[in-house]
């Protein structure tokens, strides 16, 4: 009896682990497809994210007169709600107009081309005439009764304020015009009467605006249509392109590797694109002047040298940027005993700083710095060079970027063996690209002779060397 009762009981606990184990199985595939459901979901989402050409245009436009009516090709299209109306439009020739009660209309015709925004102001001028008669003795509650050409002027049509009286008469010209307040004559004359010339101001339609900095004389195209060179003054101001649509800017120049960004512009807050060129060839300086630099207080040049002192500045190359490259040049310390160099710099608040500490002819160390947003803290990295090295002589230094692994070589002056004395790697890569330059932290004083960057890809000349 008992044998019989623990197979009951092992038979009823083996179909609830039966149970259990289908519903664990079932739990594991929804798991499963449920996560599997969210890949798609970011899959769906990065193709949504990716560029497609504008495929139509569209009118930005402003009026005078709120809640004029819009036509597009005598098409009633709708109103200039708050004095403001806006439509996309396919490429082609339009003719625009806009028409108000008592306004002259107003007609424009427009080419819409894709992914471009064509402003429009529409001013329309009045078509009617005011009448102000300061001398009226009327009556209080007793209402006026006033005909135009013997027809009766809606009430709307009119104001009494005190003893004056405005009365809007459409169209100008000449009118007879009676002021009755019941049995009284107040006003009876015939008048010719010219179109209100009361000042309209017109706002101006919000635009999207798009402002390219980059190398003057580059080229800039949005949705691959020519907008303008970039000026003397390395700006561009694009205020054609279409709002609240993704276009894809393409910055072009000699020498310089194409730069490409996709954006949307908002007719809010206008929109500056930095577009720092990569060289493609050689950057180098002889030090005959700074005008290839950004050169901060303190920086000079003294035959064929460039001399870097200050405290806390840092100068960078102009409008050239840098991702694998090489970068040769000679130094020698005057003042102090630490040199330093700024490596795919962002801008003058976010790099990589090398600094080079020469304790004495035999001692030296040469510390990394991760430079964010101005601040730029302790050393990350923190190398012994295992060569002596006086910094009071010339050495050579060859540098080599190339990922996010930046590579340290030094010749010493009196010695004609190359060394290795600093690896670094970012782990982060947060400056994949960028400028190159010089930086003084404490007051110290050096000399940079010869500088040459020559970036991946570039036929590049011998470096200059320091005399």
């Amino acid at each position: 009896m008992k044998l019989k009762i623990s197979k009951k009981l092992m038979s009823r606990n083996h179909s609830i682990f039966r149970l259990l184990f289908l519903f664990l199985g079932l739990t594991c595939v929804s798991t499963a497809t449920f996560a599997q459901k969210d890949v798609t979901v970011i899959e769906k989402k990065t193709k949504v994210a990716t560029y497609h050409p504008p495929a139509a245009g569209s009118i930005l436009l402003a009026c005078n007169v709120p809640d004029a009516d819009v036509f597009i090709n005598n098409r009633p299209s709708g109103k200039a709600a708050n004095s403001k109306f806006s439509q996309k439009l396919q490429p082609g020739k339009y003719k625009v107009e806009v028409r108000s009660a008592e306004y002259v209309s107003f007609t424009k015709d427009v080419t819409i081309a894709a992914g471009r925004a064509e402003a429009i102001i529409a001013e329309l001028k009045p078509n009617f005439a005011l009448l102000s008669l300061p001398n009226i003795k009327a009556r209080p509650g007793v209402k006026l009764a006033i005909e135009v050409d013997k027809q009766p002027l809606p009430e709307t049509n009119y104001t009494l304020k005190g003893t004056t009286l405005e009365v809007k008469v459409s169209p100008p010209g000449t009118h007879a015009i009676l002021i009755k307040q019941g049995a009284r004559i107040l006003y009876n004359n015939t008048v010719t009467l010219d179109a209100a010339s009361t000042k309209v101001e017109v706002a101006e339609p919000a635009k999207a605006i798009l402002k390219i900095e980059s190398v003057p004389t580059a080229k800039v195209y949005a949705d691959d249509v020519y907008c303008g060179d970039v000026s003397g003054d390395g700006t561009l101001v694009i205020d054609k392109l279409s709002p609240e649509e993704t276009h894809r800017v393409r910055v072009e120049a000699d020498r310089f590797r194409t730069y490409e960004t996709d954006l949307t512009l908002s007719t809010e807050t206008d929109t500056l694109v930095k577009a720092k060129l990569e060289a493609i060839i050689e950057f180098a300086d002889n030090f005959a002047n700074l005008y290839k630099w950004d050169a901060p207080p303190g920086w000079a040049v003294e035959t064929q040298l460039l001399k870097v002192t200050g405290t806390n500045t840092v100068g960078l190359t102009k409008d050239v940027g840098f991702r694998g490259a090489e970068v040769n040049f000679e130094l020698r310390m005057k003042q102090g005993n630490r040199a330093s160099w700024v490596l795919r710099a962002k801008d003058e608040k976010n790099y990589y700083l090398f600094s080079l500490l020469a304790v004495s002819a035999t001692a030296a160390q040469f510390e990394t710095y991760i430079c964010r947003d101005g601040n730029l803290g302790t050393p990350v990295q923190t190398d012994i060079i295992p060569v002596p090295l006086d910094g009071t002589k010339w050495s050579h230094f060859r540098i080599t970027m190339k990922g996010n692994k930046i590579s340290h070589f030094v010749t010493p002056s009196e010695s004609p063996d190359e060394s290795s004395i600093s690896l670094f790697q970012d782990r982060d890569n947060l400056f994949p690209y960028g400028t190159v330059g010089f930086a003084s932290l404490k007051g110290e004083e050096f000399y940079v002779g010869g500088f040459v960057v020559c970036p991946d890809e570039a036929n590049c000349h011998p470096e200059i060397k320091a005399k």
